[in-house]
């Protein structure tokens, strides 16, 4: 008997990690700028036996994008959208009521990593842009548009997989108490960080949008260029540089030979790290058969980490000019994070709730007194957060448009130079810079058509 509980409780503790660890390996191999093969193929074999693909796929693909071998990053990429695709979107309902139950019972980290919508969005304009890196524009279209139309499905899901749980907690006598004033008290805990995050009222990534835009004009479809533009300047019109992009995609939109107009350089700048996930800890009253119980209940939340430069200095020989900073990729994280709160903090109390109640249920009938270590040690070791997450989109995007003279030179905010070229006349010019940090060297991905 002694084993079987010794075997639980070690399965319990590997099973229950937050993946902090994991998130600290990925950030330490793309910084380390290796590009290590064994590193890809230890992430393949695991993808391929569909060890938590998600998770894995995302930053393994992104760090393959770094290393600028694109094929790799996309089959990744593949894998991760198979992955939404199977063992998100069609798992069958008793699957999804499974994992529902355990991670209930146990916690989020029991289950392979789900992503967001906004992971999703970025899976294919990344995607999008690696075709384009390797003069794939036909197959970069279709990426692009499939990022707009996960724009268009972004809605709250995550409150519909708890339904089922809610409405069986809902029948005992103390739900009010236990789950609808704890939640007011959880809430109030996060007033200051949607002060910080200045999270949207509305769900919708700018960026993709944008960027969209940017391929269809440079894919000479000035159409459906200035068309997405549009949806862009509707929210930003009071940014000058977004009115002087908004401006010229209208004008070539309208003329009768646009190609033969002059051609440009559109530079965006990925600056920095989005958010991570870190967790924090509440005692909060439940009742139970007329008494009053504290327990503990774990809880996700974002901390805002540094961006790199300030802002880019760039210059095409006529004209000085820095980058803009539009798009807050905070922002869009932290407004899926507020959308999916209210049922986050509900299946943490349920959770807390049934895992409290079977405590008590075991001690009030337990002689012997070791189930009852047994249960409080698997309370204790599964009351964690999962910390998952896509480490490395962008903390904010910055961009610029100039004249294409054939030159262009990139410096930081102190003036020092990332990056200089020739360039060719006769193209549009799509020149993007991603710096993590000022320590790291800057990634510049020279896209032309």
């Amino acid at each position: 008997m002694y084993r079987i509980i010794l075997f639980f409780i070690i399965f319990i503790l590997s099973a229950c990690s937050t993946h902090q660890e994991q998130n600290f390996l990925y950030q330490e191999e793309l910084f380390s700028k290796r590009c290590d093969h064994n590193f890809f193929e230890k992430q393949l074999q695991a993808i391929h036996q569909n060890d938590d693909t998600i998770f894995k796929g995302l930053n393994a693909a992104y760090i393959a994008r770094d290393c600028k071998d694109f094929n790799l990053s996309n089959i990744i990429f593949d894998q991760v959208e198979n992955s939404y695709k199977y063992d998100v979107d069609l798992k069958s309902t008793i699957s999804k009521n499974t994992n529902l139950i355990t991670s209930t019972l146990i916690n989020d980290g029991i289950n392979d990593y789900q992503g967001t919508w906004y992971e999703r969005t970025m899976v294919n304009v990344y995607k999008g842009l690696n075709f384009m890196s390797l003069k794939d524009f036909s197959n970069a279209r279709v990426e692009f548009n499939r990022a707009l139309a996960r724009q268009e499905m972004a809605k709250e899901y995550f409150a519909n997989q708890i339904e089922q749980m809610r409405k069986k907690v809902e029948k005992e006598e103390n739900f009010e108490q236990n789950i609808d004033k704890n939640i007011e008290i959880i809430a109030n805990q996060y007033n200051n960080l949607f002060e910080e995050f200045h999270a949207q009222k509305n769900y919708t990534n700018a960026y993709a949008t944008y960027i969209s835009s940017i391929f269809f004009f440079m894919d000479h479809d000035y159409q459906k260029a200035s068309d997405l533009f549009k949806e862009v300047y509707a929210a930003y019109n009071n940014d000058k540089e977004i009115q002087r992009e908004f401006e010229l995609f209208d004008q070539y939109s309208k003329a009768l030979n646009p190609q033969k107009l002059k051609k440009h350089v559109f530079i965006i700048y990925e600056n920095g790290l989005s958010p991570a996930l870190d967790e924090f800890s509440l005692t909060l009253p439940f009742i139970f058969d007329q008494h009053i119980v504290t327990a503990s209940v774990t809880l996700p939340t974002l901390k805002k980490r540094n961006e790199s430069y300030v802002y880019l200095n760039i210059s095409n020989d006529t004209d000085f000019v820095k980058t803009s900073n539009v798009f807050d990729f905070d922002e869009v994280v932290a407004s899926e994070f507020k959308e999916e709160l209210n049922a986050k903090i509900t299946k943490s109390l349920i959770s807390t709730l049934l895992k409290t109640s079977l405590n008590m249920t075991i001690a009030n009938n337990d002689q012997s007194g070791i189930l009852t270590l047994v249960s409080n040690i698997f309370t204790a070791t599964t009351t964690r957060s999962d910390l998952r997450i896509w480490n490395f989109l962008p903390k904010n995007i910055q961009i610029l448009m100039l004249d294409n003279n054939g030159f262009i030179k990139i410096q930081d905010d102190n003036n020092h130079l990332i990056y200089s070229n020739f360039l060719d006349q006769n193209k549009d010019i799509l020149i993007l810079i991603r710096s993590f940090n000022p320590a790291i060297p800057s990634q510049i991905y020279k896209i032309e058509n």
